[in-house]
């Protein structure tokens, strides 16, 4: 039997295993301009370790261009400030509405350049995925309202995350893969309750 300090260190174990990879540095984002196929790409290559199913379409940006939640393209490419924005605007999405998203950025962005706001933003991610999926203590420095708004946003972000991973991880070890046998057995028992109904 596991003593309690063994059984934490191994729930704290587990948690790492299921934590994704650190965010996106700016320097991790193109300092070229792109068209919009190289803007997903890059973006889903990005985003891939917080979501499963695709979260960036053309259109989708195409919408947050006309809300203006990002500024326009310059001859059909964008900007490494542009492609940082949408990161932010895809991860805020999962839990708030747009114009909550674009009123948190604004703000942000007032006392800051795009690189300034988006190392904070990618730092204070960092910081909630730690304390969510590491265990690892939030740094408790006072910071202006705008900044533990978007901590608590992102805490809140990395808490979901941590429930939709250990959710598939616990369905992937209690749910046995099916067999022939199995899905034999499925499609008898769908027909005979379509039986049952006609």
């Amino acid at each position: 039997m596991l003593t309690y300090f063994e059984l934490i260190c191994k729930v704290n174990d587990m948690k790492k295993a299921l934590m994704p990879t650190a965010p996106p540095s700016w320097a991790d984002f193109p300092d070229i301009e792109l068209y919009m196929d190289q803007v997903i790409s890059v973006l889903e290559k990005h985003l891939s370790p917080y979501f499963e199913e695709k979260c960036i379409t053309s259109t989708m940006i195409n919408n947050y261009v006309k809300q203006k939640l990002i500024p326009p393209p310059q001859n059909k490419r964008y900007t490494r400030g542009q492609l940082a924005r949408l990161f932010m605007i895809c991860i805020l999405k999962s839990f708030m509405q747009l114009s909550d998203i674009a009123a948190l950025l604004d703000e942000l962005c007032k006392p800051r350049s795009q690189e300034e706001t988006y190392s904070l933003f990618s730092a204070e991610l960092n910081e909630a995925l730690l304390s969510v999926f590491g265990g690892a203590k939030p740094s408790q420095e006072a910071a202006a309202p705008v900044e533990n708004a978007l901590h608590t946003a992102l805490t809140a972000f990395a808490a979901i995350l941590y429930a939709r991973q250990s959710f598939r991880r616990a369905e992937a070890e209690l749910i046995p893969p099916a067999t022939e046998e199995t899905k034999e057995k499925k499609k008898k028992e769908d027909k005979s309750e379509k039986k049952k109904k006609d």
